[in-house]
C-alpha cells in the first residue's frame, strides 16, 4: 500500500508542477485513474530514501497514461551525472496508471485538448509522446497498454461473473 500511497502523492506534485492542479481547479476537470498496473522489485526498507520519477508516455482520445519509477536515492560520492539525465539508484517499483480527465455535466472529456489548453504541454510536447500513427513513440509502452488492457478485461469478466451470483 504504501507504493500506492506514494505515486497517488507523486501524481500530484508532478501535476502541481506543471500547472495542471490549479488550472484542474480552476475548470472544475479532475485526472481521475481509471486503473493501474504495478510490478514490485525490491521493498522500500524503513527510513531509506527514495525517488519517484513520473512522467506522462501516453495519450489517446479518452485516456492518458501516467509511468511512475520508484528508484533507490543516490547522493554523496555515490552520484555521478548520466548524459541523459539526472542519476537513479535502481528501480524499486514500476507503476503503469491509466486514468482519465473529467468534469461535472460533460463527463469525460479529451484529455490532449485539455492537456494543451491547461498545462505546460504545448501540441510539440504532446505530439513527441505519439507519432504520426497515434502509437506511443516507446514500443515498450504499447506493449504494455496491450497487456494492461488484456488484464483489464480479464478483471472485468471475473468481477461481472462474481456479481451475477450475488443474491440482488
Amino acid at each position: 500500500a504504501s507504493y500506492l500511497q506514494h505515486a497517488e502523492l507523486a501524481r500530484w506534485e508532478w501535476s502541481s508542477f506543471g500547472g495542471s492542479l490549479a488550472q484542474g481547479f480552476k475548470t472544475k476537470s479532475f485526472f481521475i485513474v481509471t486503473a493501474s498496473m504495478i510490478r514490485y522489485r525490491r521493498e522500500i526498507v524503513p527510513f531509506k530514501r527514495f525517488d519517484v520519477e513520473t512522467r506522462l508516455v501516453g495519450l489517446d482520445d479518452r485516456n492518458l497514461w501516467v509511468y511512475q519509477t520508484f528508484h533507490h536515492h543516490v547522493d554523496g560520492e555515490n552520484k555521478q551525472e548520466e548524459p541523459d539525465g539526472p542519476t537513479r539508484g535502481k528501480i524499486l517499483a514500476q507503476i503503469l496508471t491509466q486514468a482519465v480527465m473529467a468534469k461535472p455535466g460533460k463527463g469525460v472529456i479529451n484529455p490532449r485538448a485539455w492537456l494543451e489548453d491547461n498545462s505546460m504541454y504545448s501540441s510539440s510536447v504532446l505530439d513527441g509522446i505519439m507519432n504520426e500513427k497515434g502509437e506511443n513513440i516507446e514500443p515498450i509502452f504499447d506493449e504494455k497498454a496491450k497487456r494492461f488492457t488484456h488484464l483489464e478485461d480479464i478483471l472485468k469478466r471475473s468481477a461481472a461473473s462474481y456479481d451475477d451470483k450475488v443474491p440482488k
